[in-house]
This record gives C-alpha cells, structure tokens and sequence, in this order.
C-alpha cells in the first residue's frame, strides 16, 4: 500500500458507500411480478462487522429508492439515505452528516463505482472506486479496489483501514 493511502486511512471514522455497484455487481434480478432482488455479499458483511467493532461508523447513499437496500442495510445495522437522484443530493448529504458528527473531510471515505458518484470524491480525504469503474471515476479516485463491482469490494476496503489502523482482523 502507498504511505500516502496508509496515511488517509489512519485518519477515517467514517465510511460511506454508494450501495449499487459496491455491495452488488450492478445487475439486478426481475422476477414476473417486477419484484426486484439482488446479489450480496456475507463476506462484506463481515467487514462491516470487523468495522463497527472497531469503533468505524459505515453509511449508504443510494441513488435507488429500492426495499433491497433498505433490508440490506437493516440487517448490516448500517444507516441509509436511499432516492438521491443526483450527486449533488449525496454530497448534501454527506456534509450534512459530516457537520453533525463534527467529522473533517480526512476522517471519511467514499466509495462510488460510477459518473453520479464523482462530485463527492473531493469532499472526502480518501475517494476510492471499484476496479470496472468507467475511467472517467477512477480519474476522479485517490484508490482502486483489485476487485470488480459486487465481489468483496467493501470488505477488501475494511481490511485497508483496519490494517492500517492496527485494528484486529478477527471478530
């Protein structure tokens, strides 16, 4: 890991993340009712775990208004602003949020895989997207997960700052 990374990561309490394409692979299931499912994963799962138990506050800012991401969430313990149809609406948010935790840029992550992501990377101190971002995202990045959308990328991020922050990687 680069020191410039390592050193972002000493420094994060929180943890936000776009939930398509972060905790999915960005292809939804549709069955003959139109009830739509998703693929998630029990590993990331684990790392938000791993992060909550180190004191490590996890968030999502979803563009869709979906009871997928509301379940997922819930399940996760983890709180949600789902129907943000923008990227100035998640950055709202998240300055909002940011403001009432007394939070500075360089104590958050975010972590988007596509366009509607891009106006919040510079609010935070580490930008981070997946490995088959559009380039127009990874240029817009600080970090690249080695991973694609939906395989382990969250945990792959929680296993980043927990090393970095000497914090343990067992429950």
């Amino acid at each position: 890991m680069e020191p410039e990374i390592k050193d972002k990561l000493l420094r994060i309490k929180l943890l936000a993340l776009d939930f398509d394409g972060i905790f999915t692979d960005g292809y939804v299931y549709v069955d003959q009712d139109g009830k739509e499912s998703v693929r998630a994963s029990r590993i990331d799962g684990m790392g938000i775990e791993l992060l909550k138990k180190a004191g490590i506050e996890i968030i999502v800012l979803s563009k869709e208004e979906n009871p997928v991401v509301s379940a997922r969430c819930k399940k996760l313990g983890i709180n949600c602003w789902q129907g943000i149809h923008n990227s100035e609406g998640k950055l709202d948010i998240l300055r909002r949020i940011m403001k009432e935790k007394d939070l500075s840029s360089d104590e958050v992550i975010y972590m988007g895989d596509d366009v509607n992501d891009i106006k919040v990377f510079p609010a935070v101190g580490l930008a981070i997207t997946v490995f088959d971002a559009p380039e127009v995202v990874k240029k817009s990045c600080q970090y690249i997960t080695k991973r694609k959308r939906g395989e382990h990328v969250v945990r792959e991020v929680a296993d980043l700052i927990l090393s970095a922050q000497n914090k343990p990687l067992t429950y």
